[in-house]
């Protein structure tokens, strides 16, 4: 029998005997479990800040996207205030044309928004303006039934964009061109819901629609001056009851009617702030320069 070294332990409990080879084992044993546990801490660990690693990388990744989409939108906004500011120099000559044609002195000071409220126009000017761009009511005024706009189609009963105004109107009253021109269609619109129509071109961009007509009063080509009869009050196409629907459009683009229809040479500069569509600095150097060419006859040299 090999001899083995023998641990006594004595407590209050008695005594144990531990050999010297089970002591040894139990401290492997637990050697092996600090180590095993020790790995595991440092692994998990290690996967920790890989996975810190790898969610700062993907953070800085998507900074680097959206400082590359900021430069885009910033190249864009770059370019988008030179074509801005290339419209507006030209515009401001334009201006400055104007107010040279008025006999305005320029104000540096004033904005352009200023400039062009200031501009004051001749008789001749403000004569030929209302002559050529829509104004008035081309039906006696009882009211709108409709306005310019989103709405809920009484007929279709779907929602759309009422390209016009619906004035109300009886049966047989007269219809009148608001501005002068020459009549482009006149006839029963088919397919268009407006039944009789008359359309009239007034140059300089303009025209006016007059639909839902009893009667159309003037053939295509006619030469139509402000206040004209071009047709009678009805109910024809699209409608549920007598009515005018009236659109006036610039370039093809309607414009809400109210604001021409309220339209007033006592406050002409009113529609310029109303109406931003259309470009009225423009429309009045062009006015003002017809207006310049037409010359007063001479009067008779005394003798």
């Amino acid at each position: 029998m090999r001899e083995r070294i023998l641990i006594t332990i004595t407590d209050t409990r008695g005594f144990r005997q531990f050999t010297l080879h089970q002591i040894i084992r139990r401290i492997i044993v637990l050697g092996i479990v600090g180590m095993a546990v020790l790995t595991a801490g440092t692994w998990f660990y290690l996967q920790s800040l890989k996975d810190a690693k790898e969610a700062a990388q993907e953070r800085q990744r998507q900074l680097e996207i959206q400082i590359e989409e900021l430069k885009k939108q910033e190249m864009r906004l770059v370019r988008q205030i030179g074509q801005k500011s290339a419209a507006l120099e030209k515009l401001g000559d334009r201006l400055s044309a104007l107010e040279v044609m008025v006999g305005r002195k320029e104000d540096d000071n004033l904005s352009f928004s200023s400039r062009l409220k200031n501009v004051t126009l001749s008789s001749a000017q403000i004569a030929l303006i209302f002559s050529v761009v829509p104004n008035g009511t081309p039906v006696e005024m009882k009211g709108i039934t409709e306005a310019f706009g989103r709405r809920q189609h009484p007929v279709l009963h779907k929602t759309e964009f009422h390209t016009g105004i619906d004035l109300r109107a009886k049966h047989h009253k007269p219809v009148c061109t608001t501005a002068d021109g020459i009549v482009e269609y006149a006839g029963y619109s088919r397919g268009s819901g407006y039944g009789n129509l008359v359309i009239v071109d007034h140059g300089f961009g303009f025209k006016t629609y007059y639909g839902h007509l009893h009667k159309v009063l003037v053939r295509r080509g006619d030469t139509v001056v402000k206040g004209d009869a071009i047709g009678i009050s009805g109910n024809t196409g699209l409608s549920t009851a007598p009515h005018l629907h009236y659109e006036i459009r610039f370039l093809g683009r309607p414009l809400n009617p109210y604001w021409f229809i309220h339209w007033r040479r006592q406050d002409y500069r009113a529609i310029f702030q109303k109406i931003k569509e259309v470009p009225w600095q423009s429309l009045i150097a062009l006015a003002g320069h017809i207006a310049s060419r037409v010359v007063p006859p001479s009067s008779p040299r005394k003798p």
